[in-house]
């Protein structure tokens, strides 16, 4: 009786530990297939993780707006912002609030600084990871682009799929190409 007991209970911790990132997976997957897109202008680099291997570090030109209010905003409080997107088609960031807009979209946000009429806040992501040989040829070839005019700096920018406010990068894209693209021919001359 007692060995059966163990077992059953062996049974629902295999279970229980299986159905956390079974859940997770599931959270991003339905994102990534049922959230809506929204193209983030962005400004990478290329740094390396020892773990986790290459990536781009991302900072968004959404993620710092004018201050609609003088009273500060708390630092340590999760905030939400709605997302609504400008003439050119790319994401910008409401006023943060306390709580999540009843429509729309919106990705939850926290202040980093705020000052001088402007507030910067922090996204839910800011990583692009990559493979090992696509990660230096991205670097050189965003650094192309921001020293080029300004059409091909704009055309950097990161897909983002946001669904009940859990955000997904779906690709990034260099010159408005997907980054695999631009770079496969990079990689496949050398």
């Amino acid at each position: 009786m007692r060995t059966r007991w163990l077992l059953v209970l062996l049974g629902l911790l295999c279970i229980g530990q299986w159905s956390v990132p079974g859940a997770l997976i599931l959270k991003h997957q339905r994102t990534l297939s049922d959230g809506t897109a929204y193209a983030f202008r962005t400004a990478p680099v290329d740094p390396e993780d020892p773990f986790r291997g290459r990536y781009v570090a991302l900072d968004f030109a959404a993620a710092e707006r004018a201050a609609t209010s003088t009273a500060p905003l708390p630092h340590d409080v999760p905030l939400y912002a709605a997302i609504t997107v400008d003439a050119q088609g790319f994401a910008q960031l409401g006023e943060p609030a306390s709580t999540p807009p009843a429509q729309g979209d919106w990705l939850p946000v926290r202040v980093t600084w705020q000052g001088e009429g402007r507030v910067r806040l922090q996204l839910p992501f800011d990583r692009f990871y990559l493979d090992e040989a696509l990660a230096p040829e991205a670097e050189r070839r965003y650094r192309e682009a921001d020293q080029g005019p300004a059409s091909r700096a704009d055309a950097t920018y990161v897909m983002v799929r946001v669904r009940d406010g859990h955000a997904v990068i779906e690709m990034l894209y260099l010159n408005g190409r997907p980054v695999h693209v631009d770079l496969a021919g990079a990689i496949a001359g050398r």
